[in-house]
């Protein structure tokens, strides 16, 4: 379980962000969890003088959020991984790899989200 957890929105994001350089925090990284529905949820992690601070940010798996790196740069490498292995949509990267910081032509598409695969059992109904 991650302590000193703020649940936002998406609309709360830059926002809450900017708030966080303001008063001095380091933007640690970004981690995202795909629920294995159609959610996911986004951390953003910061610290301060050795306390972390973090805000939840759960996305309906085709919702686009923002991009942070105009007021944190460092962000766009997570961004763009976020994007590339989970298919988050990021808008607005200061460094937009297009799909292909990590991955190659030939990889699959978002390896690291759960894949939903439906089975049809013969005679089910």
């Amino acid at each position: 379980m991650i302590e000193n957890v703020t649940d936002i929105t998406k609309d709360q994001l830059l926002g809450e962000v900017q708030k966080m350089k303001y008063d001095g925090y380091r933007f640690v990284t970004a981690t995202c969890i795909d629920n294995g529905d159609e959610t996911l949820d986004v951390y953003y992690h910061f610290d301060k003088d050795y306390e972390l601070k973090n805000f939840k940010l759960k996305l309906q798996r085709n919702e686009e959020i923002s991009s942070i790196s105009k007021i944190y740069l460092c962000s766009v490498l997570v961004e763009n991984e976020m994007s590339e292995l989970f298919g988050v949509k990021v808008s607005g990267m200061a460094i937009d790899y297009g799909g292909h910081m990590l991955l190659a032509d030939d990889s699959p598409d978002n390896p690291m989200a759960r894949n939903q695969i439906v089975i049809e059992q013969k005679g089910a109904k």
